[in-house]
């Protein structure tokens, strides 16, 4: 099978995700390229159909061990048609637990075939320069190894011929996927505390590019202070883009976690790939 089109679909709110799928793409070199971006929830409207002779790529960060909950309502919506799909997830160093089988799960449901998986490492959202966590990756040696991970793609569609799809692959995971305990403490926690990234208005020059960044609109436009904590994902886009590190997360109790994630997540670990 040579592969004309390849469609990615990708939720990355701090770039480092895309990143990882763009290389990928690089490695598959299709014919046609169409990047569908997520991220922001006005690039989720309508329905969305998946074509039979394309691959599609399925790219996203692993939060708490699974999918964004903010992205599933539109993978399930979407409508295969037996089309072949590349299952990517992006973790900070830390493990990539239940992600890729909740990924290969969704895309199962949707009539999609899972051709290949890849486990990659870029920078931990929560990684600054008091705790460093993955920093500066996806790295060059990342970077090589998504685009060498793109040619087996191809390659292995090549040799499947025109006929015919490859058998089920192997994802690491659970059923039942793991529980998301932290963001469930998080979410119990902010009906008494805040718990999103403050501004610091002696840093903050007004610029706006935290609320262009944000996923879900929590930061207002009007004033860049304010962040709407039911809304806030927490994905820490808005302290990554903000060229004054104005933006930061506050609350003891996070930062002591930070720290303690920090020190869990010294090891190297790298890509993994599943064909």
């Amino acid at each position: 099978m040579k592969i004309k089109s390849v469609r990615c679909i990708c939720f990355s709110p701090t770039g480092t995700t895309r990143t990882i799928a763009e290389n990928i793409v690089k490695g598959i070199n299709p014919e046609c390229v169409e990047f569908l971006d997520i991220t922001k929830r006005s690039q989720r409207n309508g329905l969305f159909w998946l074509g039979k002779d394309e691959i599609v790529i399925f790219a996203t960060p692993v939060y708490y061990g699974r999918v964004p909950e903010e992205i599933l309502p539109f993978l399930t919506s979407l409508k295969g048609a037996q089309t072949s799909v590349v299952l990517v997830a992006v973790y900070g160093n830390r493990a990539v637990e239940d992600a890729l089988m909740e990924l290969n799960d969704i895309a199962v449901n949707i009539d999609c075939i899972p051709v290949a998986a890849g486990a990659f490492v870029a920078e931990h959202s929560y990684s600054s320069k008091r705790y460093p966590i993955a920093p500066n990756r996806p790295d060059k040696n990342d970077i090589r190894k998504a685009q060498a991970f793109g040619a087996a793609i191809r390659d292995k569609m090549q040799r499947l011929g025109s006929s015919g799809h490859a058998t089920n692959i192997s994802i690491p995971g659970q059923s039942p996927y793991i529980e998301p305990v932290n963001l469930n403490m998080i979410k119990k926690a902010r009906s008494a505390i805040t718990l999103t990234p403050e501004t610091d208005t002696s840093k903050c020059t007004q610029c706006g590019q935290c609320v262009e960044v944000c996923p879900t609109g929590a930061i207002s436009p009007d004033d860049v202070t304010q962040t709407d904590k039911w809304q806030c994902l927490i994905c820490f886009a808005c302290v990554k883009i903000c060229p004054v590190e104005a933006r930061q997360m506050n609350e003891p109790n996070f930062q002591s976690a930070i720290q303690a994630l920090q020190q869990n997540c010294l090891d190297r670990k790298e890509p993994e790939i599943f064909l």
